[in-house]
Order: C-alpha cells, then structure tokens, then sequence
C-alpha cells in the first residue's frame, strides 16, 4: 500500500477536524490528491472541519481548493451557501483595499516616494490564488524613513487622518510605522519604516533591505516588495515573534505559500545569513520547523543547523505548535506584566509592578489617548488609565485569587506564550 493510500485511510479511520484541515491546505498537492483527501470526511465531519477553518481563518482559502475540483472532480461542495456567502464577504473587502491602494500607491509614485507593499496587500496578488482567499484587516506599506513627513502630507491630502498622537520629533524607538491612516469606508493604512521596532533585540539593516528591493505589481501599480529571503524572514517575525505565536494557521499557510511559490528562487544560504545578521536565527528555525512539521513545507535540511547548531527541543517545538494551532478562547486576559504580577508573593513588589503599569511614559500616553505629551491633560489620563487597568485585568486577578475553574489554565498557557518569546532572543543575552 503507497504512503498516500494509507494516510487516506488513517484519515477516516481517526478523523480529527485540524490534522484534515492542515493536509487539505498544504501547498503542492495534485489535483488528484487533494479530491482524495476533500473526499473522505462525511456531512457532520466537514461541518467541524469548516468550523476550524473559520477558527483558523483560512476558509475562504479552503473554498478557493473547493471550488477548483467542483470544476475539476465534480465534488459537491459541503456547506456551499455558508462558505460563498464567506468567501463574497472577503472579495468585497479585498476589491476595496486594492482599490484604495491604487491610489495610494499612485500618490506616493507620482510624488517620488519609493513604496513596498507588505504582508497582506502584497500576498493577496502575488501568493494567493484569488484576491478572495485570504482575509485582511489593514494596508501595510514601507516608506524610506527621509520620506515620513511627505507621506503623513501626501495620506492627508487623500482624506486619511492618523488615529491618534505622533511626532517626527520624537524618539520614536518603540514603534514601527506611523499610526494607523483613517479614512471613512475604507480599511486603515499601516505606512512603516522599518519592519520591527527599533527597541527589540533584533538589527534589520533597513539600507541593506532597501538594496535587496525586487520589482512588484500590487493594485496594478509598479512598485517594490520585499527581497524573497526579506519577505520569508519578515512573515517568521511577524507570526512567532511579534505576535507570541497567536495568529493560527492562516498566517503559517502565508509563509508555506510563499516558500512554495518561491521554492526555485530562494537562496537559502542566504535567508540565513540575513537571518543571522537580523539576530533572528531562533524566530527562523522555529518558524521553518512548524512549517515543515505541519505544512509539509520543503526546507533543506542544512538550514537548521546553520541557524542552531543546537537545534530545537521537542517539547518546544509542542509548546510552540499548541500556541500557534490550538485555538483556545479564555475569558482571563494575562499579559506579560500580569504574569509578572500574579507570580511575585511579595506584595511591595506587586505594588512596584502595578504603579509601573499605571504611570507609563508621557510618549507612551499620548499615543494611547491621542493627548500631546506636553498637555497638562496627561496628568488626568493615569487616573483613566488605572481604570483601564482594573477594568480589563482586576478580574482575572480576583479570579486567580480565588482559584476559579478555568484561570490558570488560561495563566499557563499565556506563561508558556512568555516563556517561548523569551526563549526566541536568548542568545542575545547570552553573548
């Protein structure tokens, strides 16, 4: 019996809604191979696998696999009406972030302002296989640093307005691109300067990436995009480590579909020279693990020991996949300071950590509220900040005090997300 066969077989036998969902979207299938796959789940099996793509938030990518081999097999598609009806939703919204785009990148072009396009905007076109597929929240661009105040006059003049409090003055090490651009009726514009704040452990050359630049359509517009070694790294960064892992598999199928696209053209002697030069050897192998383990993605198999000679940890490697994969919804909200605070006994200690949270920097302040930092209405923002606080976190805290069922579930699995993030730039502390 060939492995295919089997794995079909196993498949029905132990039906298991994620483990299906993951062999459906992997890149590379035939045609062939994937109707045998879309073939075997019954009416109440692919109701729970349609439940954990949209949990996933890759169904209306599973709807585009869908519609090709109701073309090309005959398979009658389950629970059409609801995925249409999904995959409609999306194409509106898609049609109209590239609509904006357009114009947008038509601005910046005709203004001499070098544009990338980033994430979502740029996959939509170049990745996917219709602009339906995948969903997107914002549109995210790269601008050269020199060209910020051009481009904040150029978004304003297209109707845009920043949603809260920025200066060019100020340091401005914390974030990574200008506030998000607001327009009514239109998705928000995220116009960066650089890919990872300046603050985190790790050291994007920007000129270098700016060097690397290959030539891009997006929103039928001549632009740039990242380099496909910058772009993979990029993705790699903004699943695992800029967003904890919490992203689910959509954001994994982005990379896998970018590694499959790309396959003949990625040097990966050089992914992971850039990879050690951005300090981001961990974010790397650990990405391209879970990828490989789950996505059936093709890395070659020197790669991991040139980013880690030490190579990953099984157990890690669990934990990372339950984070990203194993989507649990909780009512108890912990973020890293809560943690902080819930593990510290001594209660001066918690005390020091609590008054940290209320009086945050003015810069920090003024962007949350949309208040100058100079404004004398700062010093009444750490009393609606401290309400803020007890608001969303004083009852997870009350919760935990007093053992409720389900909090330190929630406690420990936002412990392990911490942990993982640690782990991911403690070489950094350790040269």
């Amino acid at each position: 019996m060939g492995w295919w066969n089997k794995k079909i077989i196993d498949m029905a036998e132990n039906f298991d809604s994620l483990s299906t969902l993951l062999q459906l979207v992997q890149p590379g299938l035939t045609p062939d191979e994937l109707y045998a796959l879309a073939s075997q789940p019954n009416q109440a099996e692919w109701q729970a696998l349609i439940a954990e793509a949209e949990l996933q938030d890759v169904a209306p990518f599973l709807y585009t696999l869908l519609l090709d081999l109701s073309k090309s097999h005959g398979l009658e598609i389950p629970q059409k009406e609801r995925l249409h009806q999904a995959y409609l939703s999306t194409a509106a919204r898609n049609m109209l972030a590239l609509h904006d785009t357009e114009i947008i990148l038509n601005a910046l072009q005709e203004a001499g302002l070098p544009a990338a396009g980033l994430k979502g905007i740029y996959l939509l076109e170049q990745v996917y296989p219709t602009i339906a597929a995948r969903s997107m929240s914002d549109i995210d661009i790269l601008i050269k640093k020199q060209d910020l105040a051009a481009c904040i006059r150029l978004m304003k003049n297209l109707g845009y307005i920043p949603d809260t409090y920025f200066n060019l003055e100020d340091e401005n090490l914390d974030i990574k691109h200008l506030p998000p651009m607001m327009k009514p009726g239109s998705p928000a514009v995220e116009a960066h300067w650089t890919l990872l704040e300046e603050h985190e452990p790790f050291t994007i050359d920007i000129e270098a990436l700016w060097e690397r630049m290959l030539a891009a359509k997006i929103a039928n517009v001549e632009v740039l995009s990242l380099g496909v070694e910058d772009l993979v790294l990029h993705l790699c960064l903004h699943l695992t480590y800029q967003h904890y892992l919490q992203l689910g598999l959509r954001s994994l199928l982005d990379i896998a579909l970018v590694l499959h696209k790309y396959r003949e053209e990625i040097d990966w002697d050089k992914l992971v020279q850039i990879a050690n030069t951005w300090g981001a050897e961990r974010v790397t192998a650990l990405t391209l693990k879970l990828l490989e383990s789950h996505l059936n993605a093709a890395i070659p198999q020197e790669v991991y020991p040139a980013l880690m000679p030490e190579g990953i940890e099984s157990a890690l490697l669990e934990q990372a996949r339950r984070q990203l994969l194993e989507r649990e919804r909780f009512a108890d909200r912990f973020t890293p300071d809560l943690l902080e605070l819930s593990a510290n006994k001594g209660l001066f200690s918690k005390i020091k950590i609590g008054l940290q949270r209320v009086f945050l920097p003015r810069l920090t302040l003024a962007r949350l509220y949309n208040v100058p930092p100079d404004s004398p209405k700062i010093a009444g923002l750490y009393f609606v900040r401290l309400k803020y606080l007890v608001r969303n976190y004083g009852r997870t805290l009350l919760r935990l005090q007093s053992g409720a069922d389900g909090v330190e579930t929630a406690r420990q699995k936002a412990e392990i997300s911490n942990s993982l993030h640690s782990w991911l730039t403690q070489h950094r502390e350790d040269n």
